[in-house]
């Protein structure tokens, strides 16, 4: 079948990474693709390599987007004088 799905979550998974952190909600939409296309790669593909690159790019992004989604709510939560909890 060649290395499609591998293409893609490379592809997808290097977008999430470097965009993923501006784009906030619609940023996800870029790891999550890579990381279903990177399962499936590594099913049906001849090689997995990149495949396996993308979901794990995938991942990270995910990973990424959560922490600095977090850190960026503490600090307009702390800017807005509503001490630690969300109101």
């Amino acid at each position: 079948m060649g290395n499609t799905f591998g293409i893609i979550a490379l592809i997808f998974g290097i977008i999430g990474l470097c965009c993923g952190w501006f784009l906030s909600f619609f940023g996800f939409a870029f790891p999550v693709v890579a990381i279903v296309c990177g399962a499936i790669g590594i099913k049906k593909d001849d090689s997995s390599g990149m495949a396996i690159a993308g979901l794990v790019l995938g991942s990270i992004s995910v990973i990424c987007i959560i922490l600095v989604t977090v850190v960026l709510v503490a600090f307009i939560n702390e800017l807005l004088g509503a001490g630690y909890g969300f109101y």
